[in-house]
């Protein structure tokens, strides 16, 4: 069971962490998604307010309302952080591409994710799932990709609880990735006890059924081959499986699986990267493994 942990683990959570980011916006790419920063002597309050009104009526939001107001706060205070237009390469345009571009956000995100605190990662993964179990159908919109089903979820699905936990997290990894908070890292040991209690939390989350677990495993071992609705069941009982364990086992699954793919980082005795602006992007097929202390 621990290797279809692992190999679950890399496979679900890697695609839906990194893709709650653009998972509720909805934008024509050959226009900006964010208008100028505010208070930006190009753009006149009316201008600004009429950028923004548009803004929501493309993403089925009634201007004015209190979605808006909670969406404008925080593009709004996005937008005027120091930190993360100066990362971002370009002030507002930077902030854009990492909405926009895949890549751009895919490196932000990993990055942003693996430096909240652990309270904050957790947070984060019970938002994703919340918002899984809540939206999604049982068939997961007919599609196996996970990147794609959380793309169908909409700002305008969200409730008001949900969206505003959701920008403030968004912020929290965009100042996190922008400012290199230091990341630790679980040795090998501590990973390896992790994947066995998380094999114990999926054991329990398959209640022992022969046939859940038969279904479990064959997802686990091919899941090219997997229809819509096993894809689904399967993304959702390993997620609640890791929610359901403790920490700092917990955590230490959903760091790895947040940098799952990243080449080792060299990091001194007690875990601490020595380099964490030097954390490549997750984008080779090889599990992060971090040396002994």
């Amino acid at each position: 069971m621990t290797r279809f942990a692992a190999c679950l683990t890399a496979l679900l959570v890697t695609l839906c962490v990194t893709t709650l980011a653009s998972a509720a916006i909805r934008h024509d790419p050959g226009k900006p998604l964010l208008p100028a920063a505010p208070a930006s002597p190009m753009r006149s309050p009316q201008s600004e307010q009429a950028y923004y009104d548009q803004m929501f009526v493309e993403q089925g939001i009634e201007p004015g309302s209190s979605k808006a107001h909670i969406i404008r706060t925080w593009v709004e205070k996005i937008l005027r952080n120091p930190a993360i237009a100066s990362a971002a390469r370009g002030g507002t345009q930077g902030i854009n591409r990492v909405f926009l571009d895949p890549g751009t956000r895919k490196n932000a995100m990993s990055n942003g994710l693996a430096r909240l605190s652990a309270a904050d990662r957790l947070r984060y993964m019970k938002l994703l799932t919340r918002l899984l179990d809540e939206l999604v159908p049982v068939n997961c919109f007919g599609e196996v990709d996970m990147a794609v089903v959380m793309n169908r979820i909409t700002l305008r699905e969200m409730s008001e609880a949900d969206l505003r936990q959701y920008f403030e997290l968004l912020y929290k990894v965009l100042t996190g990735d922008a400012r290199n908070v230091p990341i630790v890292l679980p040795t090998p040991q501590q990973f390896a006890l992790a994947q066995q209690q998380l094999s114990r939390a999926l054991f329990i989350q398959l209640r022992g059924n022969e046939s859940d677990f038969a279904r479990y495993q064959a997802h686990s071992t091919n899941p090219a081959q997997a229809t819509p609705a096993d894809a689904c069941w399967a993304t959702r009982v390993t997620l609640h499986a890791i929610i359901s364990m403790r920490d700092p086992e917990r955590d230490f699954i959903l760091l790895e699986s947040v940098l799952q793919g990243s080449a080792p980082t060299e990091r001194p005795a007690g875990g601490q990267s020595t380099s964490p602006s030097g954390i490549p992007s997750p984008a080779s097929a090889q599990p992060l493994r971090a040396p002994a202390p």
